[in-house]
């Protein structure tokens, strides 16, 4: 079997896939993890290192945003050339700036190398989206908002392994955890070159003339041009926006209003919810996700998502005990542990294979906006002093999106209509196929 015949084949095995294979995600799950213990094992230091140069606070807030400037304008362009070129050499490629930056980081005598070096990871922290494409490649609709919560699982562990370790090894010196990260990084490329598996490029499997036509036409335009993307991009920034005004601001609002067993809410308090955080990330995503999937329409668990956020910030602007706060970082871990695999599995099934890594892309890029834009909305509102028009705010965002889920995501939109009308297409491209070659 050669050429739409196999492609035919492929796709028909692809969509009636009910289980994942974990000789594939194993690998993308594990480099996931690492690029995540990376990026984590320099944040906890970045500040003080920066201090150590004679950097202000404004010059660590300019750094990091120009990361999330560097991260928004990249992951369209490293998604969409993954889609060209492969999933696994555009892995390979931003894995090799990653070690780049880390090693200018660690060598760096002047704020403005440490700046360089964070535009840089800002570029490589794009490669998310070539990752999330290749669980796309390797998932049914059906699936696929599993195959992407490993991924998360994933980014939960690096966020609980890189920063613990860190702490660790910061008493040898300030460099230490971001030599550590070079190793993590490193890492991650043997694991990518000897465990992915390399394929071609999904566009590539119809021709190149094909493919090259394919990709002439993606833009963003054309990605929301279905009614459904649309919505679905809206209820995304509709989370995404309402968390980093709530997360980007909490440790500020526990300090100032929170008490810890007779003393004022701290970093030492903070970590324990990171952590917490972390844990109910990884338990959801790898226990709870494919169960509750089972039981919810693709609509009803965007909406499920959004009440179960909502019920936390609410609980967390009226917290006055711990057992409350508890309650709080239980409902919002687990509404984030869910939204991400939900959002972006339900976006990924709207669009063809070859658009699985621009789509990716897009969706990590306007992530970003929403980090660059919600800290200072939220810092604006708190600065005032207006504690309770922050949470009000948070709240109204995220039941907005509920709202509009809702009412504008339609049933034909789940992955298991899409999947059966593929597979009806499928057969029939299937039957033309075989008459054809008789």
């Amino acid at each position: 079997m050669s050429g739409p015949a196999k492609a035919i084949g492929d796709e028909q095995n692809l969509s009636h896939q009910t289980r994942l294979n974990w000789r594939v995600m194993l690998p993308v799950f594990i480099i996931v993890a690492l690029d995540a213990a990376s990026a984590g094992a320099v944040l906890p230091v970045l500040p003080f290192y920066l201090r150590e140069l004679g950097a202000t606070p404004l010059i660590l807030g300019v750094v990091l945003g120009a990361e999330a400037l560097s991260q928004f304008v990249a992951a369209p362009i490293v998604g969409q050339l993954s889609d060209r070129f492969g999933r696994k050499k555009v892995l390979l490629a931003s894995q090799a700036v990653a070690l780049v930056s880390l090693s200018l980081l660690a060598l760096a005598n002047a704020v403005a190398f440490v700046l360089l070096a964070r535009v840089l990871l800002g570029l490589t922290a794009a490669n998310f989206s070539a990752a999330a494409a290749y669980a796309a490649d390797n998932s049914s609709p059906t699936n696929r908002r599993q195959a992407i919560g490993i991924l998360s699982a994933g980014l939960g562990l690096g966020g609980i392994v890189g920063p613990g370790i860190s702490g660790y090894v910061s008493d040898i010196s300030l460099t230490a955890p971001i030599w550590l990260s070079l190793i993590l990084s490193a890492t991650s490329i043997v694991v990518t070159t000897f465990w992915v598996k390399g394929t071609d490029a999904p566009g590539q499997l119809d021709g190149e003339a094909e493919s090259a036509e394919i990709h002439e036409r993606v833009s963003f335009r054309s990605i929301v041009a279905a009614p459904a993307i649309r919505v679905l991009i809206i209820v995304l920034l509709c989370h995404y926006f309402s968390y980093g005004l709530f997360t980007s601001q909490l440790a500020v609002f526990l300090g100032d209003t929170f008490t810890w067993n007779g003393h004022a809410f701290g970093p030492k308090e903070l970590s324990y919810l990171l952590a917490a955080d972390g844990v109910i990330n990884i338990v959801v995503q790898l226990f709870l996700l494919k169960r509750i999937s089972d039981y919810f329409t693709e609509r009803n668990l965007v909406v499920l998502v959004f009440c179960i956020l909502s019920l936390g910030y609410l609980a967390a602007g009226l917290a006055t005990n711990i057992p409350t706060l508890a309650f709080a970082v239980l409902c919002i871990s687990t509404g984030v542990a869910l939204a991400r695999p939900t959002f972006m599995a339900a976006l990924s099934v709207q669009v063809p294979q070859e658009r699985q890594g621009v789509v990716m892309g897009t969706i990590q890029s306007l992530v970003a906006v929403t980090d660059i834009a919600s800290p200072v909305v939220a810092g604006f509102i708190l600065g005032l002093g207006l504690y309770g028009s922050w949470i009000g705010a948070v709240v109204a965002i995220a039941l907005t999106g509920a709202f509009i889920a809702r009412t504008r995501l339609r049933r034909e939109d789940d992955p298991e209509a899409i999947e059966s009308r593929a597979d009806g297409e499928t057969q029939q491209r299937h039957g033309t196929a075989s008459a054809n070659g008789t």
